[in-house]
């Protein structure tokens, strides 16, 4: 084959690229994705009896642990499963965290040292999967529980231009949604506790930073954290496990897996009629 024939497959290649429209990012964002059905009747309650539980993520390896490992003795000291649905005002959260000890609150501590799930996702589903920075409609959200009252913290630090909306609740013992609704019981079956919260997305936007509004078939860049810590005393750091991680050996810090910063390493949430 010549010179010739092969520059011109190149350009064939690159035009038929064009042609079916298949953007350069599609690969970005990875494979991991969690289905969410619309929502009908939920009642936030800790009964998820009316959650379709067979669409799920979990985390349950060590090779989803980003900090910490050497404070994890397997799935039923640390897991979880997590489940969406949604309409067109509200994302609604499901889980189930296995947790030898549950519910450790620390008062006046950051949340992200404390027991606690962290979302991670977008509000602008033409979002590019391929950036590597937050935008402004990239959101991390920790929610965290003493087990009778909730606590938000929307992490805004590594938004470079946050159109207005800043951090909220770095400090911990808040609740920075309006109208949000959470319960956690104890989950005697799966060992731990479950969390249902209903996070109406008007909290997600401002004047400068449209509302997110779901429909059928949408995907947004999405990811989940569960931190886990045993005993409530100052210096000791909650065991960080990741939906999306998978590292090899045990030198293991957050830097190693930057979904704090580089959104490209989220998985995604796709809405889906039922």
């Amino acid at each position: 084959m010549n010179m010739k024939t092969v520059k011109s497959l190149k350009w064939l290649s690159l035009l038929l690229v064009l042609a079916l429209g298949i953007p350069g990012s599609a690969l970005a964002y990875t494979d991991r994705n969690l289905e969410a059905p619309r929502a009908e009747n939920v009642v936030i309650d800790g009964d998820l009896s009316e959650w379709d539980l067979t669409r799920c993520l979990t985390i349950d390896s060590e090779a989803q642990i980003i900090d910490q490992i050497e404070h994890w003795d397997g799935v039923e000291d640390c897991s979880m499963e997590i489940y969406a649905m949604w309409d067109e005002e509200n994302l609604y959260i499901g889980a189930r965290v296995k947790d030898d000890t549950p519910f450790v609150y620390r008062e006046g501590f950051p949340l992200d040292e404390l027991d606690a799930i962290i979302l991670f996702l977008s509000t602008n589903p033409e979002a590019d999967p391929d950036r590597t920075a937050y935008e402004a409609t990239d959101w991390r959200i920790v929610q965290s529980t003493d087990e009778y009252d909730f606590f938000n913290f929307v992490d805004r630090s590594m938004v470079a231009d946050d159109q207005g909306y800043a951090t909220q609740g770095e400090y911990g013992d808040e609740l920075v949604f309006d109208d949000y609704e959470a319960a956690t019981v104890r989950d005697k079956e799966y060992g731990g506790w479950i969390l249902e919260s209903k996070i109406p997305l008007h909290n997600l936007s401002n004047e400068q930073i449209p509302q997110l509004v779901p429909q059928a078939g949408m995907t947004i860049g999405f990811d989940f954290s569960v931190l886990d810590v045993d005993l409530p005393c100052p210096g000791i750091h909650s065991l960080r496990m990741q939906s999306s991680a998978n590292l090899e050996g045990r030198d293991r810090t957050p830097a190693d897996y930057d979904v704090d910063n580089n959104p490209s390493l989220w998985g995604t949430l796709t809405f889906v009629e039922e």
